[in-house]
């Protein structure tokens, strides 16, 4: 009987397996000191991670490159699935050669009616005894059903069954996987019972929008240990591995990206109707609401929501926030105006937003938006209730005219409220034409747009236009004057911030004390009729049609959802500027 001579792979495994496991023993993430991803032989190492493109790089990454070499991998995703990810990551198992000949990838079946430590361990003697090489690794993932970690003392014994299989046989297992406790609380910590026999113990995390390799202890090849470190990562652009960068680069930039999906823009069909090209790659979506569930898996990507005339700003409000609050503080959320423009840019900005895109902007200008924004991360507090913001700016139903004494309580409430969003507000006191009576200015007015105000005192009419810029207010002013304003009034006092306004209501408020101005009630023609809101809660969203006047309804927060959104207004003969003051 002749002996044929051994192959390479035989002869690899028994003259030099260590040296040739060790090439191999450490976690695919590019920059990571040894200290922090080397394992070691015999040693179980846990890392907690909800599912997400940092978890699949992490664990496919490494499992591919682990099987250029003897491993096993076993997952508890389908045969395909895991075909998939591996495909995902640069190996295509189906292919012959590809990986080596003593490799093995298995899908991990828990029957519902088995104790699942029982499982996962009878799952690792039964390869081990069976087509595993000695001393390998073996890289499992999703296995947290598998654990008893309501039960602290057989959550101990199942973490300490599992370090001893690995000190006899000399496998080194890796865990990938998430616990409940982990996954409520986001803090691994507790788990210190289960993982005190193991050689490392690390959490990846999705902190302010970028994500972190966070090691409670690291035992490396070499028995040195690491403990409490925080180290940032990025995606690779061109393979999308992970990549570790330091907290202070000496360059003042970090390489890489947030996450995979960052050149990835996605956008509402609205906010590109009117556009004869759209920018190649971006993806198009039928509406908001189909946007807003396609981006709610994203991570680092750019959403531009539209607003239109059919959409209200309870909706996007409700859009806005949710998205921030859902896909933390790397994605970039624009806002386009279409037709109408919004009043209430700092809600938005308060809620999420990234930028509002000005209705007048062409799309070369919102392609140059839309690259100024990528790497940004979201920095602002977050409201957990956007409906509490809502409030802020959402008032009731009171329009148009009201008594003095009632002006002043209006809008000193609706400023105070307005505050916490940091929404802009303008108060003006126009001094009438020596031949200009109160009532005759009035008449002239004819506000439409909720919590708008105005009222008459002594020889000055006041208005008060909610949410709106100091440097809007003259426009504001001649949409709602039918006749010209330098017939009306000989000047004009802007305040647009909270301390002159206050100070203005003061004055008004002794003014009136002294000489009580007449109520026109009866005398001022009412706002004109507006569409009656559909009866909605807030969290709801719903279309409805626009005001007759073409103005915007927002109304009390029992209704925000109803509120239609602005409609521009036909031209009118622009008036002439107010004449100085006399």
């Amino acid at each position: 009987m002749t002996n044929l001579p051994p192959s390479p792979y035989e002869s690899t495994d028994r003259a030099t397996p260590r040296a040739l496991l060790r090439l191999n023993q450490s976690l695919a993430i590019e920059g990571l000191p040894p200290s922090l991803s080397a394992l070691a032989t015999g040693q179980v190492y846990a890392v907690y991670a909800s599912r997400s493109p940092a978890r699949d790089a992490l664990f496919w990454k490494t499992a591919a490159h682990a099987l250029l070499t003897p491993v096993t991998v076993l997952s508890t995703r389908t045969a395909e699935d895991v075909a998939h990810a591996l495909h995902q990551h640069g190996m295509d198992i189906d292919q012959p050669g590809a990986v080596h000949p003593k490799s093995n990838v298995f899908s991990l079946k828990i029957p519902p009616n088995r104790d699942g430590c029982d499982v996962l361990m009878e799952a690792l003697q039964a390869l081990s005894a069976q087509c595993a090489t000695p001393a390998s690794q073996f890289l499992v993932e999703g296995v947290a059903t598998c654990f008893a970690w309501q039960d602290r003392a057989a959550l101990i014994r199942q973490g300490a069954a599992l370090a001893g299989w690995c000190a006899q046989t000399r496998h080194t297992v890796l865990l990938v996987m998430l616990p409940p406790l982990v996954e409520q609380s986001g803090d691994f910590r507790p788990l210190t019972d289960f993982q005190i026999q193991f050689a490392g113990a690390a959490q990846l995390v999705h902190v302010q929008g970028e994500f972190r390799w966070e090691v409670a202890f690291w035992r490396d090849n070499r028995g040195a240990l690491s403990a409490n470190e925080s180290i940032p990562l990025r995606f690779s652009a061109n393979d999308h591995r992970l990549i570790a960068v330091p907290d202070d680069p000496a360059s003042g930039e970090v390489a890489g990206m947030l996450a995979p999906d960052e050149s990835v823009v996605m956008v509402a069909q609205g906010t590109v109707a009117r556009e004869r090209v759209v920018p190649k790659g971006w993806q198009v979506l039928p509406d908001n609401e189909a946007l807003v569930s396609a981006a709610s898996r994203a991570v680092a990507a750019t959403v531009i929501l539209h607003y239109g005339i059919n959409e209200s700003v309870a909706s996007l409000a409700k859009q806005v926030n949710y998205l921030r609050r859902q896909c933390g503080k790397a994605l970039k959320i624009l806002i386009r105006e279409d037709n109408v423009s919004i009043r209430y840019e700092l809600l938005m900005l308060t809620l999420g937003a990234n930028a509002i895109i000005p209705r007048s902007m062409p799309m070369a200008q919102v392609e140059i938006t839309v690259d100024g924004v990528q790497g940004q991360l979201f920095s602002r507090p977050v409201p957990d209730d956007y409906v509490s913001a809502l409030s802020a700016a959402m008032r009731d139903s009171t329009t148009g005219y009201v008594p003095a004494h009632r002006f002043i309580q209006l809008v000193r409430e609706a400023v105070e409220r307005s505050r916490p969003i940091r929404l802009p507000n303008v108060l003006l006191r126009l001094p009438l034409e020596p031949d200009v009576a109160g009532i005759d200015a009035l008449q002239a007015c004819r506000i439409r747009r909720t919590g708008d105000l105005c009222t008459a005192s002594g020889d000055s009419l006041y208005l008060f236009f909610f949410a709106c810029h100091v440097e809007n207010a003259g426009e504001a002013m001649e949409k709602v004057f039918e006749r010209p304003l330098s017939e009306l009034f000989r000047g004009e006092l802007r305040c647009g911030d909270r301390e002159t306004i206050m100070s203005t209501l003061d004055a008004l408020e002794e003014e009136i004390a002294e000489l009580p101005p007449p109520d026109y009630t009866g005398l001022v023609a009412a706002p004109e009729p507006i569409a009656p809101p559909v009866a909605a809660s807030p969290a709801a969203s719903v279309e409805v049609e626009a005001t007759p006047s073409g103005l915007p309804l927002l109304g009390s927060v029992e209704a925000i959802s109803a509120a239609a959104a602005t409609m521009r207004r036909p031209p009118r003969p622009a008036s002439l500027p107010l004449k100085a003051g006399r």
